[in-house]
């Protein structure tokens, strides 16, 4: 990663947005048994896991906006 990688504006996002992913798995990732889960437990599972995707959504977009801008290209919208 280059310096002006570094130094880009978006990259206060992309660590907020990565934090964000890695806390939603590791409430989702922390040894669960479905088989002993309650129907309420899933049911925080899988909104968990909604937003853990839209994080990696959301880093993915940055990741590659802050690409584009390093390589010099136009940016994305």
């Amino acid at each position: 990663m280059s310096n002006r990688e570094d130094d880009h504006p978006l990259r206060p996002a992309l660590a907020a947005t990565e934090l964000q992913l890695q806390e939603a798995l590791e409430e989702v990732c922390d040894e669960l048994v479905v088989e002993n889960v309650e129907t309420d437990e899933l049911i925080r599972v899988e909104e968990s896991l909604a937003i853990a995707s839209d994080a990696a959504k959301k880093a993915i977009s940055i990741r590659k906006r802050i690409d584009a801008d390093s390589e010099g290209g136009q940016p994305l919208a």
